[in-house]
């Protein structure tokens, strides 16, 4: 078979390389826009569920010159931080080591990376296993081809190039990130993405500029990350500082994230990075850290931040397919997700290694294996995107006690290890031990759902927790009304939550505040459709539950009017 992608970013290349070891290709060819390698932002985390399926590929994360040139095909570069620290405004600087080795005992590690180097050490890799290189199912990387359409029947799929060209195969995935023209080409009618109000700046500092940092009074910072390997954060309700060592510690990543509410939707297409006036980000930093004694700190850190970079950030709905025919999609194409929880990179990476692993298992019938595929990363991914939302604080209500019980008893902790908050559960395992490769002895029945991912003792112990604790209504509802998307779509506050799920309308209005998925639900999907986010993944006893807030059947405009309709005898 042969397999087409679309994207030589970090997930096409990834998947490229991990296609390889299905064993059932014969030759992997990957289409990149870009007339050269090129990424937006700076520095970027692999974490070990990454980091670990680099290693099964021979992805070098780590080799390379730290103080070779920028954009060298090199290794990765990357640097082994030891810990994490929260500088909060009371000075009780809280240090955690980073768990390198994780539940899983291999030592994968965190790696923190400039983009560019990651993306080099990638096209290092697919050239060692080009053309030239000998190995059967070679992989070719052709740049300045830009996607235009495809097509498909029932033996391959061809995709055609705004030059004229194309190419055919027996398998194509998108891979093009989140302003993905597979996805537009395929499934015109996704959900719209949504304005965060979130404002993020990024840039780097020089090793030698960092350690002579001062004060605008001359004195040393407080917490100078010079001091320190590690990945320090400082936040506020309206903003959060980060910083952290990338190429080998020659650079210090600085990545601003400000809340404005009410602002007016960044201009500018979504994922792309624009030229930031340092005057503009010193005073948003001085406005988000007024009366903090750690404003002089920021102040210092983005004053000396080169050629600063700004985007918007926005988020998006999770899409209920990924894969159409022999079409699939993988990486932000699929589950775009903001930068909070630090995995997007590595989500894509899981894609790749989940992908080849489906077709290892069915071979050539594409149909099964890509079923497989999307059965079992739905789920998991979907999670991150969904739970990368609410590290934002204005947009997350407190969790209910029933999903504070929930995650308590399953002992699952929400944040990534950069980030010290509290919340119920500690264990971070389900995120960093998990591998991807692991995809079961056989095709899921259907896509799994946060059950199966979790221990069958925890799994027990959270379910009884739940199923006691279920809050039901003085009066239920009798799910007999006919609603149409119209009249949903009024029901769209957090005070006055419908929502569709399956072609099914739910008042989740009291409900949401003992839903043991937690409250945001009614945050993000009031007056929408979440069926994507919550459709497959509730138990059998979940359903029966909700038929205490069903109000009804999803319908037609013309079906509901007809309905309204008088009976005339």
């Amino acid at each position: 078979m042969r397999a087409i992608i679309i994207g030589g970013g970090m997930g096409g290349l990834f998947t490229a390389i991990a296609l390889r070891e299905a064993g059932v290709f014969t030759s992997v060819d990957v289409y990149e826009q870009a007339k050269s390698p090129t990424t937006a932002g700076a520095g970027l985390n692999i974490a070990p569920n990454g980091a670990r399926l680099c290693k099964w590929l021979g992805i070098d994360l780590d080799g390379g010159d730290p103080k070779g040139p920028h954009g060298a095909v090199d290794g990765g570069r990357a640097i082994i931080l030891d810990a994490t620290r929260d500088i909060p405004a009371d000075g009780d600087v809280s240090t955690k080591p980073l768990d390198h080795n994780t539940a899983a005992n291999d030592g994968a590690g965190f790696h923190h990376m400039h983009r560019l180097d990651l993306l080099m050490c990638l096209h290092k890799r697919a050239m060692e296993l080009g053309p030239d290189s000998g190995v059967a199912c070679p992989i070719r990387i052709h740049m300045g081809k830009r996607f235009e359409t495809l097509v498909q029947d029932t033996g391959t799929v061809t995709a055609t190039f705004t030059d004229g060209t194309s190419a055919q195969g027996e398998l194509l995935i998108g891979a093009d990130g989140i302003n993905s023209k597979v996805l537009q080409d395929v499934w015109p009618e996704t959900p719209p993405r949504r304005w965060t109000e979130v404002t993020c700046y990024r840039g780097l500092i020089p090793r030698d500029k960092v350690a002579a940092l001062r004060k605008a009074n001359g004195q040393p910072l407080d917490n100078n990350p010079i001091d320190s390997a590690s990945m320090d954060t400082r936040k506020t309700l309206r903003a959060w500082a980060l910083t952290y060592w990338v190429r080998g510690g020659e650079l210090l990543n600085v990545w601003f994230a400000y809340y404005e509410p009410n602002s007016a939707e960044f201009a500018g297409e979504e994922g792309d990075w624009f030229p930031a006036d340092r005057a503009e980000l010193r005073a948003r930093a001085s406005e988000a850290f007024k009366d903090d004694p750690r404003l002089d700190d920021v102040l210092a850190l983005a004053g000396a931040i080169e050629d600063p970079t700004k985007w918007g950030l926005f988020d998006r709905d999770a899409f209920e397919h990924w894969t159409e025919g022999r079409v699939c999609l993988l990486g932000d194409a699929a589950h775009p997700m903001l930068p909070t929880m630090g995995q997007a990179a590595t989500q894509a990476f899981e894609d790749g290694a989940a992908l080849s692993q489906c077709f290892k298992m069915h071979g050539t019938d594409v149909n099964k294996a890509l079923l497989h595929y999307e059965r079992v990363r739905h789920y998991r991914a979907t999670r991150f995107q969904f739970g990368s939302k609410f590290l934002f604080k204005h947009l997350e209500p407190e969790d209910s006690p029933q999903r504070q019980a929930i995650l308590a008893a399953a002992n699952e902790r929400d944040y990534a290890a950069f980030n010290h908050d509290k919340r119920a559960g500690n264990d971070m395992n389900w995120i960093y031990a998990h591998d991807a490769r692991n995809i079961g002895d056989k095709l899921p029945l259907k896509k799994l759902g946060p059950w199966d991912f979790r221990d069958r003792e925890a799994v027990k112990a959270a379910k009884a927790e739940m199923l006691a604790n279920l809050w039901v209504p003085p009066v239920s509802l009798n799910g007999d009304r006919k609603v149409t998307r119209a009249e949903v779509a009024t029901h769209n506050s957090f005070e006055d939550c419908w929502i569709i799920i399956h072609n099914k309308v739910y008042d989740f209005t009291e409900w949401k505040d003992h839903h043991p998925g937690g409250p945001f639900v009614a945050r993000m999907y009031a007056g929408k459709d979440a069926t994507a986010e919550f459709g497959d993944y509730h138990s059998p006893q979940a359903w029966r539950h909700m038929a205490h807030f069903c109000v009804g059947p999803l319908v037609e405009e013309d079906k509901a009017a007809e309905a309204a309709q008088p009976i005339r005898g």
